[in-house]
């Protein structure tokens, strides 16, 4: 029975082409523009490389302080002081990394060798790796053991690898200089989306190997920030609370607060400040109505479409409804009809959506992360295959087009299908 009404329907595809052309375009545009809106939040808010534990890992960045007249202010990133006092001894994470944002694009480059390339940098520990799923093709990331004794040892991605030494392999054991420091290449490890800022990097070198992580404008002001795994964010929460509260009793007229963190992935993704408060909820009502917008309005022009069409039919319709078919019978036909053109819609709409993200992701995602920092910069944007291929949010778009297409054909035809034969003949 099935395969009967899609053969009805390809015979009708070839009969009306300007009908079934306008449908399959409207379906696929419209799975197209959902697929995409629905990727720019799987891409901040899903498990993606190499940030596979993602509601897991919060994050703790900066410090405020009160000083004895009152005066407050912030720092973006807290000392060596407070991360040994406070962040390592957290009961309640089960892991965490304290790490060094290194501003801006950082100039590397082989020793003997006159070309120098731009790349992302950050500092860390070897917990860094235990959060940050990084996946090694080629030597190990640096052990406890060169943290401790601060070596010169550097991780980079493989595309900075293949740029300098032409592959990953070559690039171990080799030495580059950076930050005025020769360092030897350890590990290199597939490089991830820039458009995902908090895990994005090029290189990775043990803060240690620096001085930086010792200089400390005050008690608590200096360069350090916090990755945090746990299951438990307000347990995290209450520990860094009550450390502001012994902080506090120590040091006279003196306090600090670390506002609203730990921050979990979803406030990375949706808030346009750390100092913000955000109702997620208002946020994805605010998108969910953007989502229905995209949808319902091709939708209502199929339905219209489809009304004047079964206008045309009327006659058909009715003379099959004289010889004794019924009217669900005829509606079902109707309705697998559609699904058929929605079905070769969909097809298209993924191969449009997977044309659009390899043209100019850039533009697209424009507004995620650090793809504003480095827009006009050296580095290039590209996604990866998991954000690409993601099917739970093309089947996502798919069925939830499916249903509008349904109702869609479903209303129309319904109401076409009551008139009486004798009316539907004149």
């Amino acid at each position: 029975m099935i395969l009967t009404h899609f053969k009805q329907a390809w015979q009708l595809l070839r009969q009306n082409k300007l009908f079934s052309t306008i449908y399959i375009v409207g379906t696929a545009l419209a799975i197209a523009s959902t697929t995409i809106f629905a990727l720019i939040y799987y891409i901040r808010l899903a498990p993606v490389y190499p940030e596979y534990k993602r509601n897991q890992i919060y994050s703790a960045s900066f410090v405020t302080q009160t000083n004895k007249d009152n005066n407050k202010y912030s720092s973006p990133s807290f000392s060596y002081d407070i991360m040994n006092k406070l962040f390592y001894n957290l009961e309640n994470a089960e892991v965490v990394s304290g790490y060094i944002e290194e501003p801006g694009l950082q100039l590397i480059h082989i020793p003997n060798q006159e070309k120098y390339y731009e790349i992302i940098k950050r500092s860390s520990d070897p917990a860094y790796f235990k959060i940050l799923d990084f996946e090694f093709l080629a030597g190990a990331p640096f052990t406890q053991a060169d943290f401790d004794a601060g070596v010169h040892k550097l991780v980079i991605s493989d595309r900075a690898a293949e740029k300098m030494f032409s592959s990953p392999e070559e690039a171990i054991g080799k030495t580059v200089s950076l930050d005025f420091s020769d360092y030897e290449v350890c590990g290199v490890f597939r490089e991830g989306s820039a458009i995902n800022q908090f895990s994005f990097v090029q290189a990775i070198a043990p803060y240690t190997a620096g001085k930086l992580y010792k200089q400390a404008y005050s008690p608590i002001e200096g360069w350090l920030s916090a990755i945090i795994l746990t299951d438990n964010p307000d347990g995290v929460k209450a520990e860094m609370d009550d450390f502001c509260r012994r902080f506090a009793a120590e040091n006279d007229l003196l306090e600090i607060n670390f506002l609203n963190q730990p921050y979990s992935a979803t406030f990375r993704a949706l808030a346009a400040s750390p100092y913000e408060e955000i109702d997620i909820m208002a946020i994805l009502r605010f998108n969910l109505l953007i989502l229905l917008t995209l949808l319902i309005v091709p939708a209502l022009n199929l339905s219209g479409m489809i009304a004047g069409r079964m206008d045309i039919r009327h006659n058909e319709l009715s003379i099959r409804k004289s010889f004794g078919a019924t009217r669900g019978r005829l509606l079902s036909q109707v309705l697998w009809e559609n699904l058929f053109l929605t079905i070769i819609g969909g097809i298209f709409g993924l191969v449009l959506t997977w044309l659009i993200l390899s043209s100019d992701a850039v533009a697209i995602f424009a507004n995620i992360g650090s793809q504003r920092q480095y827009m006009n910069s050296a580095i290039d944007i590209r996604l990866t295959t998991d954000m690409l291929f993601a099917p739970a949010v093309f089947v996502f778009a798919f069925l939830v087009c499916v249903i509008l297409n349904i109702l869609s054909a479903l209303i129309p035809a319904w109401s076409a299908l009551r008139k009486p034969i004798v009316k539907s003949l004149k």
